[in-house]
């Protein structure tokens, strides 16, 4: 093969007696010149790559910066007296939801709120909304409010003529509805089933106990459909109508007690 021409360039320190030799190809010893004009465009067309990338960085930051300036003028221009506004309907609504509980005796777990105090942050406002409708929420879920089978009531609360005859009055202690055997009956708030059996004229009985010192009764059930202990939902069908127990025929016997206490259920029947 045949070797590539080379020229020997020597590096002689003045006054040295040694030099330093170094081969190069010819050709590039010879083309110097076109080689150094590649160079430098090639470095004019690297700092021409860096300035663009820097100026379109600069260009995007820009724009980010004009959309931002727009987003918080924008917000600047919320009507706040508006949202304001709507923030105190609220309250009232809470409000009149609280004075339905405290007519019941329920007393709410948070302050009731008296309008949005201007000094407050919009995260401080959105917490105390959150506590608040939390324990509204807890108080509700756990008041029976409603009837455990949609039917007609055919004897209320207080005294009442004895339904076997004989022409002597008794105290009912609770709410009589009509209801085909084999109704379903549903539990009105959540709770823990405290008693599930036979209970002296109740005939097939269960008792819920629920929070806020509320418990309910049901009887004259035809069949029991929860156990001691089961936890219970909103709406949980629990049980049948029958006429077991001291019964005239196919009703739900109903009762709510509150510490303790037989207290007509019909107030609990809405939130009116």
């Amino acid at each position: 093969m045949k070797r590539k021409e080379k020229t020997t360039i020597l590096f002689v320190n003045k006054g040295a007696r040694t030099s330093k030799p170094l081969q190069i190809s010819s050709n590039l010893a010879l083309n110097w010149k076109k080689y150094l004009v590649v160079l430098f465009l090639f470095f004019l067309l690297l700092i021409g790559t860096i300035v663009l990338l820097t100026f379109n960085n600069i260009r995007q930051y820009r724009s980010q910066r004009i959309l931002t300036q727009k987003f918080y003028a924008l917000s600047a221009e919320v009507d706040t007296n508006a949202l304001r506004k709507k923030l105190t309907n609220n309250d009232n609504q809470l409000s009149t939801i609280n004075g339905f509980l405290n007519a019941r005796g329920i007393k709410s777990t948070s302050k009731t709120p008296k309008g949005v105090d201007s000094n407050l942050s919009a995260e401080d406002i959105a917490n105390f909304y959150e506590g608040y409708l939390n324990g509204v929420t807890y108080n509700i879920s756990y008041t029976p409010i409603g009837l455990p089978y949609r039917g007609p009531i055919t004897s209320s609360f207080g005294q009442r003529e004895d339904p076997f005859g004989g022409g002597d009055e008794e105290v009912h202690k609770g709410l009589d509805i009509k209801g085909p055997m084999g109704g379903e009956v549903k539990a009105m708030a959540k709770g823990e089933v405290e008693f599930a059996g036979q209970k002296s004229g109740f005939g097939n009985c269960i008792v819920l106990k629920h929070g806020n010192g509320f418990e309910t009764l049901y009887g004259h059930l035809s069949k029991i459909l929860v156990n001691v202990g089961d936890e219970i939902e909103i709406g949980q069908r629990i049980g049948l109508i029958g006429s077991t127990g001291r019964s005239t025929g196919p009703h739900l016997h109903y009762e709510v007690h509150r510490y303790g206490k037989k207290i007509d259920p019909e107030s609990f029947l809405n939130l009116n």
